[in-house]
């Protein structure tokens, strides 16, 4: 190799050294890469040509025995695939490798990492002398994100004048599998890169950054290491901050204190305009004018307080602050633990438009790996619940209520329908399943939830649940659930129950977080599933916890029995917004379709807003591996489009969305085997969509659609029709004012 003349480079600047590489291309080729690298004056960054030598070989072994056979340095780079990427070469030396060529950075006291493909980068900058942690994040070469870190410990913000020691880069490629997703398997691969950091204030005396780049997202955390002479930590305040150049349009959900179910309609506004001074819930999602998205919000919420955000600052200085939940009875601690401690990933999902967030699954790649071995015992499926009926009196020759020929009636309709659960929660009158004088759902002084209410024997419902393959549910208020947890658990296993609902939350503070935790805890060892009702967005806990099926924090359709909020522009706007954190609990089901003008809230028998076939799509749309069949079987049975209900899958392989324009409309598909499912979704325009079929493989393809009849003012009927079609073809989805589409796809077989 001559490095005499390399293309681009003058040979007088820098010295050459000789350059080892092992490039990864691909599962079961390896590519030895020798060549030469440019070692520049600092702080001078210059571009300059490879001359590689390459050797191929089927294993990595293999791979590393050409290596060491051969006279080249003995150091390598692990580089994943042949596109940009940095790698970490000596103190203050970086080399971006990609086929062909190699940026050499002088690193000083700025560090950078890049994704896997290269089209997002973070790049830090730790200064004592201007006082803070600043890091940047872009895309395509764009800034989207400009931030400077903090973490307050007794008012003392950790990163002011903190000097960085070290830091280290890696990259990890994994693919792992879960239960119940929208995906599967699932990739994890990244590039990380960590700040080794010594605060100047305080007692802290290590304290470390770890930055995560995705190609769909940036992860970031503070984790405080086990020291000497510091065996806890108070922390105060994590005032990291946020802008967003370029002023996008945001849709936030505002929150008036810490106290909350998370549930509400959401605003629209650019970011320059955004409300000062008020709690702003996650995921905040934002949208620039060539549509770039991106959102923020929070991965692997444990032993630490949920976090908001806080607007301040005016017109294009307008910033984002972080702000914690403080722990019960005050206002300045905000968690409180012994060490070590890391703080949740504070997440930014980046996208070329906001559908691509959606298809994301960084969340759940930066939880650990999961907590129960066996999960065997774990079942998703639809789920029944009353409730959202009140009073009603169905048609049947006995008084609906707690008591066994209801709960009879119920099972047998889960078990004619593939309905895989019914859910127990409530008397006619709103009595909690279990003992309780109080009327109402609050615990009073008297509840005992190890006990049914007088009429329901746990034990021949649950026996004869059994004998008709249908799994059992109940409802508990978390409250009574905190005093009994073990106990209450080991009942309900002795009863044969399968999971619960635990609701009313309502708050996201530390003592609640490790609460939450204990109840997944002690479930898994009772082989028990959890819904959480009134909480906090989903954190990607569910793979650390698989039997974490769903959560709730979204106001849904439980809100038509006594409001007119939760119509289909809500509806679309959700898919957007929180489902971007995960599985959502809807109350899905209603099959009493009214028109706008016509729809008045009522408790009993409740109507809903929106064609029928938009709430068809739900089922697709919305990621809910236990979705609910909330209206009575009377309602359903014989109905148009419950087969549609019984027969869609509530976990997946595949998400992509096809198309859609945030709050407005949204056109998603996900594939079971070799089975795709399509649902979308309109506000309250009437629309005509051309769907492409492009992302299915070649071949033919039967496709059956439950689709709006236009012009009806019946908006609970729909049409019902079969065709076949190839993979190059289009579809015509017309949807109504409020309406929507499901559309069931497969290969035609020969």
């Amino acid at each position: 190799m001559d490095p005499a003349h390399p293309r681009g480079v003058d040979p007088a600047n820098g010295t050459w050294q000789e350059l080892g590489v092992t490039l990864e291309t691909r599962p079961g080729c390896h590519l030895l890469a020798f060549g030469l690298r440019r070692v520049f004056p600092r702080g001078n960054p210059k571009l300059c040509d490879l001359s590689l030598t390459t050797f191929e070989a089927d294993t990595r072994s293999q791979a590393k025995g050409l290596y060491d056979s051969s006279s080249q340095p003995r150091s390598t780079l692990a580089v994943s695939r042949p596109r940009l990427k940095l790698i970490r070469m000596k103190p203050a030396l970086y080399v971006f490798v990609m086929l062909g060529a190699a940026v050499l950075v002088d690193a000083g006291d700025s560090t950078a990492v890049s994704s896997p493909d290269g089209r997002v980068e973070v790049q830090t900058n730790a200064e004592p002398s201007v006082g803070r942690t600043d890091f940047q994040v872009r895309f395509r070469g764009r800034a989207l994100v400009e931030g400077a870190l903090g973490l307050s410990v007794r008012g003392t913000n950790l990163l002011d004048n903190a000097a960085v020691r070290t830091s280290r880069l890696r990259s990890s490629d994994r693919t792992y599998t879960v239960p119940f997703g929208k995906s599967n398997p699932i990739r994890d691969h990244f590039n990380e890169l960590t700040l080794e950091l010594e605060p100047r204030d305080g007692t802290i005396r290590k304290l470390r950054v770890v930055f995560r780049v995705y190609d769909d997202g940036v992860a970031f955390r503070c984790v405080v290491p086990a020291q000497e002479g510091v065996d806890s930590i108070e922390i105060t305040d994590e005032p990291t901050r946020l802008r967003f150049p370029g002023n996008p349009q945001t849709w936030p959900l505002y929150r008036e204190n810490y106290t909350t179910s998370h549930e509400g309609l959401y605003g629209s506004t650019k970011c320059s305009e955004l409300d000062t001074n008020r709690l702003i819930d996650l995921p905040f999602l934002t949208e620039f004018e060539d549509g770039v998205s991106v959102a923020m919000t929070e991965a692997s919420l444990r032993n630490y307080a949920g976090m908001y955000l806080k607007a301040e600052g005016n017109g294009d200085g307008r910033r984002l602050r972080c702000d914690l939940s403080p722990l019960p009875g005050q206002t300045e601690v905000k968690v409180r633990s012994r060490l070590p401690l890391a703080s949740p990933w504070r997440v930014l999902l980046i996208g070329t438009e906001a559908g691509r967030l959606i298809e994301s699954n960084l969340l759940l790649s930066l939880n650990d790996p999961p907590s129960i071995e066996d999960t065997s015992w774990l079942k998703a499926g639809k789920t029944t619940w009353y409730w959202w009926n009140g009073p009603y009196q169905e048609p049947v020759d006995f008084a609906v209520g707690l008591n066994w020929p209801t709960m009879k009636h119920y099972i047998d309709f889960c078990a004619r329908n593939g309905i895989a659960f019914h859910a127990i929660m409530s008397t006619t009158d709103e009595h909690p399943w279990y003992q309780q004088s109080d009327r109402g759902f609050g615990p009073g002084p008297d509840t005992d939830i190890t006990k049914p209410r007088a009429g329901l024997s746990m034990e021949q419902v649950g026996d004869y649940a059994r004998t008709k393959g249908v799994g059992l549910r109940l409802w508990v208020h978390w409250k009574p659930l905190s005093q009994h947890l073990e106990e209450a658990f080991a009942q309900y296993e002795r009863w044969g129950i399968q999971g619960l609902m635990v609701d009313f939350l309502d708050r996201d503070d530390q003592e609640m977080v490790l609460f939450a935790e204990r109840v997944l805890q002690s479930a898994a060892r009772h082989h028990l599933h959890i819904h959480f009702h009134g909480v906090w967005k989903p954190t990607g806990l569910q793979r650390t916890f698989p039997n974490l099926l769903n959560h709730e924090g979204v106001l849904n359709l439980e809100y038509l029995k006594w409001s007119d909020q939760g119509g289909p522009p809500h509806n679309v706007m959700a898919a957007y917004t929180r489902m971007l954190a995960g599985p959502l609990d809807y109350h899905l089901g209603g099959f009493r379709s009214v028109n706008r003008d016509q729809f008045k809230p009522v408790s009993t028998k409740p109507n809903v807003l929106g064609t029928r076939c938009h709430h068809l799509a739900l089922y697709v749309v919305y990621e809910n591996p236990m979705p609910m069949v909330s209206d009575a079987p009377s309602a359903y049975e014989g109905q148009p489009g419950f087969d549609f209900i019984c027969r869609v899958p509530t976990t997946w392989d595949e998400t992509r969305v096809l198309q859609g324009k945030v709050g407005s409309y949204i056109v998603l598909a996900r594939r079971k085997g070799a089975d795709w499912y399509v649902g979308a979704l309109t506000d309250w325009t009437a629309r005509t969509l051309e769907m492409p079929l492009t992302f299915l493989r070649p071949g033919q393809y039967r496709i059956e659609t439950w689709a709006d009849v236009p012009g009806s003012e019946d908006p609970n009927q729909l049409t019902f029709e079969t065709g076949t079609m190839d993979a190059q073809g289009t579809l015509q989805l017309r949807l109504s004012s409020g309406g929507g589409a499901a559309l069931h796809i497969r290969p035609v077989t020969e």
